[in-house]
């Protein structure tokens, strides 16, 4: 069965079993339906892992730790989305993305990548549509990205590149599918992006905690390829506890750790191997 087809199949079947009525069309999110009050200063990592069908093993392993907080940047009130990724090579990206209290709409970022085929940094100024890319980029690439810097200045979007912490904020209470403005540096423009609360889940974590979550999916604005993510977030924390997604033929999972992986004692630097 096509991916596709298969997973608008799980989602009528969940919704089904759960009583969510889908609204006949999606509801544009707008800042004002945000729930701005459930953010707060915190610091989570999660498991990034690449694998194929149960028991095939891991592809690719990961720590994204992030870091949120609220602080004072230019003399305006705002919140600070920290990154840190890595493996098992080292730092493979980074970023400091600065969101406006008020809306959450961005007032910078700055975010390096370390992949096989590119090694860069890139700062915007989205106000201005203005941006910079520093290191070894494919032509296509830098092209593609320096043409989506001034579409970031045509009104309010959301940053698709803090979703892990800015996605449990949408009024997944009113159920049926929510259509979301987005816009992450190397698209060429912002986009409407479909999230549709599918079902309820209950997660029971390992110290036996029980977590009612909503079940959201999305076809990441790219219905029929193929493409999907679902993330279990937390009703009460507004968290997101869960995501499982495939994309160009890939399967990924992100994993809430119950904990941060912050080394609190590190070794010296003439002490590592």
């Amino acid at each position: 069965m096509h991916l596709a087809r298969l997973s608008l199949s799980v989602a009528l079947t969940l919704a089904a079993a759960s009583g969510f009525a889908h609204a006949a069309e999606p509801v544009q999110v707008a800042p004002s339906d945000l729930h701005l009050e459930a953010l707060r200063p915190t610091t989570q990592t999660y498991v990034v892992y690449f694998h194929g069908a149960p028991d095939t093993g891991f592809k690719r392993t990961m720590l994204a730790t992030t870091q949120v907080a609220r602080e004072r940047v230019d003399g305006a009130d705002a919140w600070v989305i920290t990154q840190h990724w890595e493996d098992e090579t080292g730092v493979v990206h980074t970023a400091r993305t600065v969101h406006s209290a008020r809306d959450l709409a961005t007032l910078a970022q700055t975010s390096s990548w370390k992949r096989p085929t590119a090694e860069y940094t890139t700062t915007v100024d989205p106000k201005k549509g203005r941006g910079t890319i520093e290191g070894n980029v494919p032509d296509a690439m830098r092209q593609k990205m320096e043409a989506g810097f001034p579409s970031m200045k045509d009104g309010w979007w959301m940053n698709w590149h803090s979703d892990l912490t800015l996605l449990p904020l949408l009024p997944y209470e009113k159920g049926g599918t929510l259509r979301v403005h987005l816009f992450d540096v190397g698209m060429e423009a912002p986009m409407d992006v479909d999230y549709t609360v599918v079902g309820e889940r209950k997660l029971v974590g390992g110290d036996g905690t029980q977590h009612d979550t909503w079940l959201v999916e999305t076809e990441s604005g790219q219905p029929g390829k193929g493409n999907y993510q679902r993330f279990w977030i937390d009703k009460a924390s507004r968290v997101v506890l869960k995501e499982e997604d495939v994309f160009n033929g890939m399967y990924r999972s992100k994993v809430l750790l119950s904990v941060p992986a912050v080394v609190e004692f590190p070794l010296p630097a003439a002490a590592v191997p």
